[in-house]
């Protein structure tokens, strides 16, 4: 009996040897597999694939570009319009009890920088991730280095001062400027010899739009200073902050002087703000050379009810221009002489034929061209389109710089079509040979409506034309690429688009006065008691699927005497036909910018 107790004792504990070494086996294979695919697995992925351990590194640990190591972008002045360096202060989000345990410290360093208290606490609570504080009225705050370092002695957790060019901040002009990310993908099919080299990395950032994207070779960063923070499951920042510099030397990368102007850019934003507009766009062009002195446009936040993206420019974008292409079917009528200055055409508000009517239910009764043109005429322009014929109407407009892309292009080193700003459109004047010789769509064509597609730099470019013998010029926005210490290294040369023929001198003048008349007399006298001499023409177009929305246009010149500025402003679909906000815009901008000269 005891021998065969002692068996059973002695089954049992080899069972319980074997379930242990099976449970131990198990275990280290279930740690093994999990080694594999948090590390060796993902490790074994191509060069193309993403890497799953930086993506869950990136989930509980984000990056804030402190200093982006990227060429600068200069106005014309020479001021810097993607952030200079210098020493700024960066915060982490501060949760009240961080406030109380560091009150002390706080107080004296919003003794230092002549703030509050109450308005440093309130920043550092609105913080959603770590960044730059600004000043209490919201402008750029720039230490002085010995700011700087009284600052850093504070040692208070969660805030430093640090050396950053702070390139992502919103000065203006942001969708011009372009945007700059992370995007692996991007660089190895755009770049995919310098990624195989090793200039770009995983971790690279490209620009992705704008003068970021067209000059991303010149303004390639020679690596980044990054600031790291570490979030919690929700994606909430934890109190604390790492330094760390990525990215490869690849040399020092170049600057862009470009022909903007950074208080004339500040115009244009600020009156687009102050009309609340939602979609549009400002262009302020130099009559003289042709360069661009400011692109602004609407949104600036995404909206995806409305399938708008914020980083698109409105100001290169085609839409339906309306009335001011009236400006095309009057300069192709006098040139051609189809039709004479002193040849008068009767509204009486529609047109049966066509099924046109004028914003003028009772009509204008006879006009001239002059008064037609001043007065916006849809009956008047309709039958002068009809006169001149689709074909002729498109050689004028393409004289112009309609229908085509006309931002400076050219041969810049290897590269043959080098385009400064890829992201413009064409526009478009018939859609095709059928509309072209449909009288209908020739006369529709006529007011600016059916196929004809414009964009805001187009239109005011065309209103340079008038005072370049009718040639369209290649408008630039950047002058030169340059050495970081200014020494020039390509200039881009100004020239206009080949023409055959010039319009006539003559032709010119009449519309030059076709858009006084348009202040002093015509849809334009909001602007008639203004300090500054302006000839002007007004737009409405009717957009959307039912035309139930309308694009409201002004485009222009001033002062008149001595021309020196060329403006065009679009609101975009509206529901207000009356809508006079394009006016207001146009107005402020052009009286700040002439006004302003004297300041400079």
């Amino acid at each position: 009996m005891e021998g065969q107790t002692r068996r059973l004792k002695s089954l049992k504990s080899r069972r319980m040897w074997l379930v242990s070494i099976v449970l131990i086996i198990g275990f280290s294979a279930l740690l093994w597999r999990l080694y594999w695919i948090q590390l060796g697995s993902v490790r074994s992925f191509s060069h193309e694939e993403m890497d799953l351990i930086a993506r869950a590194e990136e989930q509980q640990s984000r990056v804030v570009v402190v200093d982006s190591g990227r060429g600068s972008i200069l106005d014309r002045q020479g001021q810097a319009l993607t952030g200079k360096k210098g020493w700024r202060l960066f915060a982490s989000p501060f949760s009240q009890a961080q406030i109380e345990a560091n009150r002390v410290k706080l107080g004296k360093l919003a003794s230092q920088l002549g703030w509050t208290e109450k308005q440093l606490v309130h920043q550092l609570q609105s913080l959603d991730t770590p960044g730059s504080l600004s000043r209490p009225d919201g402008s750029e705050l720039v230490l002085k280095e010995r700011e700087a370092k009284a600052i850093r002695d504070l040692h208070i957790p969660g805030i430093d001062a640090l050396e950053s060019d702070d390139r992502w901040r919103d000065r203006g002009g942001r969708q011009v400027i372009g945007r700059v990310e992370r995007n692996p993908f991007l660089i190895q099919r755009r770049f995919p010899d310098e990624w195989e080299q090793g200039l770009y990395d995983s971790h690279s950032r490209i620009g992705v739009s704008g003068l970021e994207a067209a000059f991303e070779p010149f303004l390639r960063a020679d690596g980044s200073t990054l600031l790291t923070y570490t979030t919690d499951g929700q994606g909430r920042s934890l109190n604390g902050l790492e330094m760390k510099v990525e990215g490869s030397s690849v040399g020092e990368p170049y600057r862009l002087l470009t022909t903007l102007d950074q208080r004339i850019q500040s115009v244009a934003e600020r009156a687009l703000n102050d009309a609340a507009v939602q979609e549009g766009a400002v262009v302020v062009q130099d009559i003289a050379s042709g360069d661009l002195l400011a692109m602004a446009s609407r949104p600036l936040e995404n909206d995806p009810q409305h399938d708008w993206n914020a980083w698109d420019n409105r100001a290169l974008m085609e839409t339906t221009p309306g009335s001011i292409f009236k400006t095309v079917v009057a300069i192709a009528a006098l040139d051609t002489g189809k039709v004479k200055p002193s040849d008068q055409f009767h509204c009486n508000g529609h047109l049966g034929r066509y099924g046109l009517r004028d914003s003028k239910p009772d009509g204008h009764g006879t006009q001239t061209l002059e008064q037609a043109y001043a007065n916006s005429c849809n009956i008047a322009f309709a039958q002068v389109a009809e006169k001149v014929g689709g074909k002729t109407i498109e050689e004028y407009a393409n004289r112009l710089g309609l229908g085509s892309r006309i931002l400076w292009s050219g041969k810049v080193w290897k590269e043959k079509n080098f385009r400064q700003l890829p992201q413009e459109q064409r526009g478009l004047i018939f859609s095709d040979e059928m509309t072209r010789r449909d009288q209908g769509a020739v006369a529709q064509t006529g007011i600016g409506q059916r196929d004809v597609r414009v964009t805001p730099l187009q239109a005011a470019n065309m209103v340079t034309a008038l005072f370049h013998d009718g040639k369209a010029l290649n408008p630039r926005i950047v002058q030169e690429i340059q050495q970081r210490d200014g020494e020039t290294l390509f200039t881009f040369q100004p020239h206009a688009l080949a023409v055959e023929k010039r319009i006539k001198p003559e032709t010119l003048q009449a519309l030059r006065k076709m858009m006084q008349t348009t202040v002093s007399d015509g849809t334009a006298q909001s602007l008639k008691d203004s300090a500054v001499s302006m000839g002007a023409k007004t737009g409405t177009a009717q957009v959307g699927q039912s035309n139930e929305r309308f694009n409201k246009w002004m485009i222009g010149f001033a002062p008149t005497d001595q021309p020196r500025y060329a403006v065009s402003v679009v609101i975009r679909s509206v529901e207000d036909s009356k809508d006079n906000r394009s006016h207001r815009v146009f107005r402020q901008v052009m009286e700040q910018v002439v006004q302003g000269e004297a300041r400079d």
